[in-house]
């Protein structure tokens, strides 16, 4: 339901009735775990994930790494909540925001310039989502999470999160290493 997937892939032999079908989204498992750390009264957490996600295509044809009409794509997302800094005496206590998980996406896909849209994602706060967009292409979306799934899952505060395709964030350039010069 986080991903808004319709039709998501079935599991004929699930383990348990909530794990029936095969996930569209990583967002779920990272709100999984957020709600792990507030129970053990984790106050600031950051987290991420990279794995895939399953949706059907019927573009796709089957191959030794893919399987006929479904995609396999890889996805990086992530999750903050709580304060945005560790506490010290220094620094007053502010809470994660947009704008702090947003400079997160920006050094993950440093030096590429990404372009920031308003948008909209099933998990996401109508008026607090953006669309991440990378050489005319979306990749992702960043957002606070929908009060709705705050209550479902019964979270204090709104966690803020990203979603992006792995393949884009991994088209940017890596320093390479070069030798000393013996001069």
């Amino acid at each position: 339901e986080l991903a808004g997937n319709p039709n998501p892939i079935k599991l004929l032999n699930p383990i348990a009735s909530q794990m029936s079908v095969m996930r569209s989204s990583l967002i779920g498992s990272l709100l999984q775990v957020l709600k792990f750390n507030q129970a053990r009264k984790a106050a600031r957490v950051r987290v991420f994930e990279a794995g895939r996600v399953f949706l059907r295509d019927p573009s796709v044809k089957s191959t030794d790494a893919t399987v006929e009409g479904f995609d396999q794509p890889m996805r990086i997302a992530g999750l903050a909540s709580g304060s945005a800094a560790p506490l010290q005496w220094g620094v007053a206590d502010a809470p994660v925001d947009f704008f702090s998980v947003k400079g997160d996406v920006e050094s993950l896909l440093a030096p590429l310039q990404a372009e920031f849209k308003p948008g909209t994602h099933p998990a996401m706060h109508p008026g607090r989502c953006a669309s991440v967009w990378l050489a005319g292409q979306c990749i992702g979306h960043v957002g606070e999470l929908h009060p709705k799934w705050r209550q479902a899952y019964e979270l204090p505060t709104a966690p803020v999160m990203f979603e992006l395709e792995l393949d884009a964030v991994l088209q940017r350039a890596v320093p390479q290493f070069k030798t000393v010069p013996k001069h």
